[in-house]
């Protein structure tokens, strides 16, 4: 992993910890793609708690990412793409489930 990607990782990292934070903590819905205020039927407190710390997690997985490349060389960078990717749909799938829950 070059010294760029390392630090392109961290920005993106630091990046989706501030997003996450704007929708969980500053309830700023509006940053959710999709989301509609008529067409929403749940709970917006627990919806954007639950959106703003799946985006927490996900800044902190990436920002994490050079570490773990450092410590455990350059084999790890595939099954570490795996591990997000799969936290990305279910983080796709718990969103909707909150969204779409009557």
């Amino acid at each position: 992993m070059s010294i760029l990607s390392m630090i392109a990782s961290i920005i993106v990292g630091i990046f989706l910890i501030y997003f996450g934070y704007l929708i969980a903590v500053k309830k700023m819905l509006s940053l959710i793609i999709g989301f509609n205020e008529n067409t929403f039927y749940g709970d917006k407190n627990q919806y954007a708690k639950r959106s703003g710390l799946s985006a927490i997690i996900l800044g902190i997985l990436v920002l994490v990412m050079p570490l773990v490349v450092l410590v455990f060389g350059e084999a790890v960078i595939q099954s570490y793409k795996y591990i997000i990717g799969l936290y990305v749909v279910l983080m796709i799938i718990v969103a909707n489930y909150w969204r779409f829950r009557f």
